[in-house]
């Protein structure tokens, strides 16, 4: 009977989830209520309660499955790579790669619904989430860490400056900005991990760089 019952909430909870990703798509992590996810995976507020305590915690799943899937497709680039400075390049490509497949999970990582705005989930599932996004970070920042003959924790700043340059190139490639620029987000990837010595790839012409006007 265990099974079973484990498996009908399992169902209840990946229904859930889906009505969730669009209640937070359309009205954003302030606008989304219990009782719109609810309308949506066609079931009372009352059924959401023992699975679920508040709107935060489903956000808090829904963006934790996320970087589980994230952290998975950026080890098993790691894995292929055979030096820590493939490593860090497999990392980052990856990480690009996989955001740009998967765009709705950009916007659910940085609750940017309706706009970038500071917001959290509470601070306990807030401190789960940044730990996992750093397992994340850590595929980038072990291998750069032996690039550089450091420590994990000394390299840091370099993750901080490669994420934050990747998730910015993906929201503005997203948002059509880098057109206009000629280029895209893998190629000022290229550039970045060349300016920290971490890629001996010249920078490549994109796509948009060879249309001609």
């Amino acid at each position: 009977m265990k099974d079973w019952s484990d498996s009908v909430k399992s169902a209840k909870r990946d229904l859930l989830l889906r009505a969730a990703r669009e209640e937070f798509a359309d009205e954003g992590l302030e606008g989304a209520t219990m009782r719109g996810i609810a309308a949506r995976a066609g079931c009372s507020t009352g059924a959401i309660y023992p699975i679920y305590e508040s709107k935060e915690a489903i956000y808090a799943d829904l963006l934790q499955h996320s970087l589980s899937s994230l952290d998975a497709h950026v080890a098993s680039a790691v894995q292929s790579a055979n030096s820590p400075k493939a490593q860090v390049e497999a990392a980052c490509a990856a990480f690009l790669q996989y955001y740009m497949q998967n765009r709705f999970e950009v916007n659910l990582g940085l609750y940017a619904f309706r706009g970038v705005k500071r917001q959290g989930v509470g601070k306990s599932l807030d401190d789960a989430l940044n730990r996992a996004l750093w397992k994340v970070l850590e595929r980038i920042a072990v291998p750069l860490a032996q690039l550089r003959g450091l420590e994990p924790a000394d390299v840091r700043p370099w993750v901080a400056l490669l994420f934050s340059q990747m998730i910015g190139a993906l929201v503005l490639q997203m948002s059509g900005r880098l057109k206009f620029l000629k280029t895209d987000a893998r190629a000022l990837l290229d550039l970045m991990l060349m300016q920290i010595g971490a890629s001996d790839v010249a920078l490549q012409v994109s796509p948009v760089r060879r249309r001609k006007h």
